[in-house]
């Protein structure tokens, strides 16, 4: 998974999407992705897709990019599709008609069931089956759609693309649908048809353990040539309590301060300066969840959550455990939500999400930026 970057050049990728050298702490994510396409290049068709979903910045589009990767390289079509095209019937059509290379005439007639797929062609059609039937092809070989920001689907649309693919799974045809998202994703799926649950494998990404993050940073810095002082990094991964964005985001600033010095070797002097250069940007990132939360009115509960899940060390909690915890954040909240809305919305900003073990903040640092600006009277409502 060791992709490296050229020698002297900063191998760390903090913006959106971006595929770093090195995916730490993925391999049971790419071992579920890699056991798909390999079914896929020999013929199979799996049995489900992959939904990978957990709070942002956690590397899903890293994952999803890597996935495209792959599977070029295993001779299978890759596809990656914008998520506002699945938003109604009429654009998933459109969309569908255009990779099919039909913007002239239509296509009518396609039949997608028993042992195979015919599609005839003809004046007039905006039937999705039959046009992502035709899309697919059957002398074109497998198909590897990708779809982002799935949290943003639509019934309508998403609801027709499921039901096509459900079709084409029905007629046997050879493709694989990765989509990601964030915690709120895998319920916007259901709501496009309650089938949609049994398509796809649902893969939690969420933070690094420390091991992992300590790689994360190391390996790719040895391998562009610039490593690390033995023990250097260490503050770099405490500071970025293993989310994979402050991880990037601090291991390019070290990189950055150790070149500025002209040091071969990042020591602690260039980590405390990369440190002090990503104070505002991590501050602004805490600031901007903050809006959101406010553009919600959910702003009021987020300290004593905080303070709930400092209080157990931030041990994750069963949905059972989590039931009483809602009913009394949702009883300080103005104007008063139920429990479910309020946990909803949580889970919709990333703040709460369902973990591999439990419910657990999105980004634990944020709790820490939450009971700092309360204990500075800046404006964060405590709930009681």
């Amino acid at each position: 998974m060791t992709g490296g970057a050229p020698a002297g050049v900063n191998p760390f990728r903090p913006g959106a999407g971006e595929l770093p050298p090195v995916l730490a702490g993925r391999e049971a994510e790419l071992g579920i992705l890699e056991t798909a396409l390999d079914r896929l290049a020999r013929g199979e068709r799996p049995p489900q897709g992959v939904l990978l979903f957990g709070p942002r910045g956690n590397g899903k589009t890293t994952l999803l990019a890597r996935t495209g990767e792959l599977a070029r390289r295993r001779g299978l079509r890759s596809a990656t599709i914008d998520v506002q095209v699945l938003a109604t019937r009429e654009s998933v059509a459109r969309y569908l008609r255009e990779q099919a290379r039909l913007t002239g005439p239509r296509l009518s007639g396609a039949q997608a069931a028993g042992f195979g797929v015919s599609v005839r062609p003809s004046e007039t059609t905006t039937n999705v089956p039959d046009l992502l039937a035709a899309w697919m092809g059957a002398d074109e070989g497998p198909l590897v759609m990708l779809v982002d920001e799935a949290h943003l689907l639509r019934p309508e649309g998403g609801g027709a693309f499921f039901r096509a693919l459900q079709e084409m799974a029905l007629a046997d045809r050879l493709f694989l649908l990765v989509v990601a998202g964030t915690p709120d994703a895998p319920r916007r799926i259901r709501e496009c048809g309650t089938f949609t649950e049994r398509m796809l494998e649902r893969v939690p990404v969420g933070r690094l353990q420390r091991g992992e993050t300590l790689r994360a940073l190391q390996e790719p810095a040895g391998d562009a040539g610039r490593p690390f002082v033995e023990g250097a990094a260490a503050p770099l991964a405490e500071t970025s309590q293993d989310y994979p964005f402050f991880i990037q985001l601090l291991g390019s600033a070290a990189w950055d301060a150790a070149a500025r010095r002209g040091e071969s070797r990042i020591a602690s002097d260039a980590v405390t300066e990369g440190l002090a250069a990503t104070e505002g940007k991590i501050a602004r990132f805490y600031s901007e969840r903050l809006d959101e939360a406010r553009r919600r009115e959910i702003d009021d509960v987020l300290v004593s959550l905080a303070r709930f899940f400092r209080r157990r060390a931030d041990r994750p909690l069963t949905s059972l455990a989590l039931r009483p915890l809602m009913k009394d954040l949702a009883a300080g909240t103005d104007p008063p939500l139920r429990p479910p809305q309020l946990l909803e919305a949580l889970a919709d900003l990333g703040i709460l999400w369902n973990g591999p073990a439990g419910w657990e903040l999105g980004i634990p640092s944020f709790a820490d930026y939450l009971l700092d600006l309360a204990a500075s009277d800046q404006g964060v409502t405590i709930s009681t």
